[in-house]
């Protein structure tokens, strides 16, 4: 009778042979959708990472860093639900791993009271997500990190207008060309009306029958996918289907006007896409995506490096009060792919100039004012968002500038501004052309 064989648990794991004939153990490999970086390559991540917190901090946003965790309820209004990994704990609490970062910030935000603080709070947080892709394929993982901007409370179309140019002047210095493809969805209301003539006009044979067999079936299931195909034949019968911009209310084209006035102020590269369509009943008025570009100003691959809009019911989606948000994420992983052969250098500076505004004409002069000031090495700050130059005043003694610089309506027509030298005790009018050569000359900078 032969003997039963014992377990041992002891016992060797079974050697395999690799394909230089040699023995080894079995190897366990990274798992599909995830990334290793290596020792090379965190140059190019600690770059992008530093780039993003400089202009952060520049503009006033304040970090803040959330659990890789949290209830899986968090999430039940998201469009990533579908994709969220989550577990069961105890009988019945569900944990979600985390699929974006904003989720984090709102309910940081809520649980923080900060509805009762001065608005708008302006922050910014950067790191892991995860996502259950179906279609696992090159730029998107199961994990991967994002950079993100938030602005709680901001109802203005400044709002969207200043985070763009953050951004904007973020993928400037690290040498990435992009544009920014922005368009309107409007609210609630428009996209409600939009999405059902935009079936209606797919449900017609004649349309219906120049679909590709994907996009037929997504039809009946999701309309909204049909924006995303890039089949030739799909996307010329897109161009003949109606726009959301032809059911913006009067408010809501009052709205983007607006903002793109800003755009055009600020000298950003954007293209108005009318077929931009992301997150409907998520975002509402402007959204906007942005993408690189090559050396002849044509988009450069298949994926954007970040999106961003208007999500002004999303605090009370998660739980709190109605608060007006705008907000940002980018990736990560997809910047580095476009900086890997180039080194970046940061400036530090400790001599900080304050500039400051009093209505909005002064406001768009000096966005522009600032972003020069920058570009020419000085340690500028701001507070764009804020319309009280007495609050604005007490920021720059909080930041303890040096030099404050006042732009009202009298000096935007003149062509002055107002230096004020903290240090000195001395204000003097001067003329907007020379205040480079008085900044240099008050910093002892090499010209």
């Amino acid at each position: 009778m032969p003997r039963p064989k014992k377990n041992n648990p002891a016992k060797k794991p079974a050697l395999m042979k690799s394909s230089e004939g040699r023995s080894r153990k079995e190897q366990v490999s990274r798992l599909l959708g995830t990334k290793d970086i290596n020792f090379s390559d965190y140059k190019y991540w600690n770059s992008v990472i530093n780039k993003v917190s400089e202009a952060a901090n520049l503009y006033g946003f304040n970090r803040a860093e959330t659990p890789i965790i949290e209830s899986l309820n968090l999430f039940k209004k998201s469009p990533r639900l579908k994709d969220t990994y989550y577990y069961q704990l105890g009988k019945t609490d569900k944990v979600a791993l985390r699929p974006d970062l904003t989720h984090g910030l709102g309910r940081f935000y809520i649980e923080s009271d900060m509805g009762v603080w001065p608005q708008p709070i302006k922050m910014f947080a950067i790191g892991p997500v995860f996502r259950h892709e179906t279609r696992v394929q090159t730029g998107c993982y199961r994990q991967f990190n994002q950079f993100v901007l938030e602005l709680f409370g901001e109802s203005k179309p400044i709002g969207e207008a200043l985070l763009i140019d953050i951004i904007y002047s973020i993928f400037k210095e690290l040498q990435i060309n992009v544009q920014v493809q922005v368009n309107s969805v409007g609210s609630f209301e428009c996209q409600k009306e939009w999405l059902n003539k935009f079936a209606k006009f797919y449900r017609d044979r004649n349309q219906r029958a120049k679909l590709c067999p994907e996009c037929k079936k997504n039809l009946l299931k999701n309309p909204l996918l049909l924006l995303d195909c890039q089949e030739p034949h799909c996307v010329e019968a897109r161009k003949e289907a109606p726009p959301i911009t032809n059911f913006l209310s009067d408010e809501s084209n009052n709205y983007f006007t607006r903002v793109l006035e800003y755009l055009d102020e600020l000298n950003i590269n954007y293209n108005f896409n009318p077929y931009l369509m992301k997150g409907l009943n998520y975002y509402t008025e402007t959204i906007f995506e942005i993408w690189p570009v090559n050396e002849q100003g044509e988009l450069d691959g298949k994926l954007s490096l970040g999106r961003g809009g208007r999500y002004n019911h999303f605090i009370e989606q998660i739980g709190g009060k109605p608060t007006p948000l705008v907000g940002f994420a980018g990736g990560l992983e997809r910047t580095v792919a476009k900086i890997k052969e180039k080194n970046l250098l940061f400036k530090k500076e400790d001599n900080i100039i304050f500039l400051a505004q009093v209505s909005d004409q002064a406001r768009l002069k000096g966005m522009a004012l600032f972003e020069e000031l920058y570009k020419l090495g000085f340690c500028v700050r701001q507070a764009f968002s804020v319309d009280n130059l007495k609050d604005q005043l007490e920021e720059a003694k909080r930041l303890n500038a040096k030099v404050i610089l006042i732009l009202g309506k009298k000096e935007v027509s003149s062509e002055t501004i107002l230096f004020r030298d903290v240090e000195l005790g001395v204000q003097e009018v001067i003329t907007q052309k020379d205040l480079k050569e008085k900044l240099q000359k008050r910093f002892n900078v090499k010209k």
